[in-house]
Protein backbone atom coordinates (compact mmCIF):
# COMPACT_ATOMS: atom_id res chain seq x y z
CA UNK A 1 0.00 0.00 0.00
CA UNK A 2 1.33 3.42 -0.95
CA UNK A 3 0.35 6.16 1.52
CA UNK A 4 -1.54 9.14 0.13
CA UNK A 5 -0.13 12.33 1.60
CA UNK A 6 -2.53 14.99 2.78
CA UNK A 7 -1.52 18.57 2.19
CA UNK A 8 -3.13 21.04 4.56
CA UNK A 9 -1.23 23.84 2.81
CA UNK A 10 -3.59 23.58 -0.17
CA UNK A 11 -6.53 24.24 2.13
CA UNK A 12 -4.87 27.05 4.11
CA UNK A 13 -3.65 28.68 0.90
CA UNK A 14 -7.15 28.53 -0.58
CA UNK A 15 -8.63 30.03 2.58
CA UNK A 16 -6.10 32.84 2.46
CA UNK A 17 -6.80 33.40 -1.24
CA UNK A 18 -10.55 33.69 -0.71
CA UNK A 19 -11.45 32.00 -4.04
CA UNK A 20 -14.95 30.64 -3.46
CA UNK A 21 -14.79 28.15 -6.35
CA UNK A 22 -11.47 26.77 -5.11
CA UNK A 23 -12.79 26.55 -1.55
CA UNK A 24 -15.84 24.60 -2.77
CA UNK A 25 -13.65 22.20 -4.78
CA UNK A 26 -11.44 21.57 -1.76
CA UNK A 27 -14.48 21.07 0.44
CA UNK A 28 -15.78 18.46 -1.95
CA UNK A 29 -12.40 16.70 -2.04
CA UNK A 30 -12.11 16.77 1.76
CA UNK A 31 -15.62 15.38 2.18
CA UNK A 32 -14.87 12.60 -0.31
CA UNK A 33 -11.66 11.81 1.57
CA UNK A 34 -13.53 11.59 4.88
CA UNK A 35 -16.17 9.40 3.27
CA UNK A 36 -13.54 7.01 1.92
CA UNK A 37 -10.98 7.00 4.74
CA UNK A 38 -12.78 8.29 7.82
CA UNK A 39 -11.38 10.50 10.53
CA UNK A 40 -7.62 10.67 10.00
CA UNK A 41 -7.04 11.97 13.53
CA UNK A 42 -8.71 8.89 15.02
CA UNK A 43 -6.76 6.62 12.68
CA UNK A 44 -3.52 8.32 13.69
CA UNK A 45 -4.30 7.63 17.34
CA UNK A 46 -4.85 3.95 16.48
CA UNK A 47 -1.54 3.86 14.60
CA UNK A 48 0.29 5.26 17.62
CA UNK A 49 -1.22 2.59 19.87
CA UNK A 50 -0.20 -0.19 17.50
CA UNK A 51 3.32 1.21 17.12
CA UNK A 52 3.68 1.38 20.90
CA UNK A 53 2.55 -2.26 21.20
CA UNK A 54 5.09 -3.41 18.62
CA UNK A 55 7.94 -1.48 20.24
CA UNK A 56 7.61 -3.50 23.47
Amino acid sequence: MTPRPLYASAITDAIAGGDLDQLRKLQSLAEAHLEEYGDIGALLAQLKVEIAKLKR
